[in-house]
């Protein structure tokens, strides 16, 4: 009957005993079949419907330099000041990233972060970036850089007195995504050289081209415009694994007590297997977050 065939993949065999099929390993392969399809699923979407995908977030660019101040700060370093000229480099460095549609400190292009930081009009001595997309709020952004040794030493950097930040929403292979890039930087007589820290490496500008860099930016662009997508792909993955993990944890105590009612129920292998991946995949999904980092 179809109920005898069905039940056996939520209920131990009745008379192998064998588990249910839900938490065999094809069971396994099952889901991880599910998460890969939803992805690719995702990805269509966001190439045949740009926007409808993303994440909506309340990250203010106030609140990013008041928490960068309090963990320098704790330190003893002093605060950095906002500085226009940087805050016109930085939206001119998230608007182009938008523009060329890539996410990494150098564009396709050819740009370089100096060229947005040189062309706001900023003569730096010392200068740094970081870049974060994607998180919910202001403190998950400051939260990763400093939990990142080469985010933390730019952010935690002595030398820096200026900061410029900017927050912008735009469309990112597909998906509305919110950019955040933070620049620092120090103006004073030109040493040797002058110098970035880009992701952990310090980059010397060579002075023909510091001296000969055009103007790019104008202006900072007022506010930013409102993407409303319509699902959080980040949502439904992390909903979905609840529900997967509760299922098999679900299915994992029905099969306990169903052996144990049958006076067979031993501690084995296969039930300290499924305890420690239910474990770690829930910590997984405690634990992740939407946002990244460079």
């Amino acid at each position: 009957m179809l109920w005898h065939k069905i039940h056996h993949w939520f209920i131990p065999h009745k008379d192998t005993h064998k588990k249910a099929h839900l938490l065999s390993w094809e069971g396994l392969v099952i889901y991880i079949m599910i998460f890969i399809l939803l992805q690719v699923g995702f990805s269509i979407v966001g190439y045949t419907k740009p926007g409808i995908l993303g994440i909506t977030s309340s990250i203010d660019q106030k609140m990013l330099i008041e928490l960068t101040n309090k963990e320098r700060e704790r330190l003893g370093l002093v605060p950095v000041t906002e500085n226009e000229a940087l805050d016109k480099a930085a939206s001119a460095k998230a608007q182009n990233m938008f523009s060329e549609n890539y996410w990494a400190h150098f564009a396709p292009s050819g740009k370089t972060p100096w060229d947005f930081i040189l062309g706001s009009g900023y003569k730096f001595t010392f200068a740094g970036e970081n870049l974060a997309k994607n998180f919910y709020d202001s403190a998950g952004v400051v939260t990763a850089w400093m939990a990142s040794k080469t985010h933390r030493e730019n952010l935690l950097n002595a030398r820096y007195q200026d900061i410029g930040i900017a927050v912008a929403e735009g469309v990112l292979n597909g998906q509305k995504t919110t950019l955040v890039v933070q620049m620092f930087g120090t103006t004073g007589a030109i040493g040797p050289a002058p110098i970035v820290d880009i992701g952990g490496q310090r980059i010397e500008i060579s002075k023909q081209e510091y001296l000969e860099k055009p103007q790019l930016v104008a202006a900072v662009s007022e506010g930013r415009p409102q993407i409303k997508p319509l699902f959080d792909p980040y949502f439904a993955t992390k909903t979905l694994g609840f529900f997967l993990i509760t299922l098999m944890g679900g299915l994992l105590l029905v099969d306990i007590f169903v052996l144990y009612r049958r006076g067979i129920f031993r501690i084995s292998s296969h039930y300290i297997a499924h305890m420690s991946i239910l474990s770690i995949a829930s910590a997984g999904l405690i634990f992740a977050n939407p946002g990244s980092i460079l």
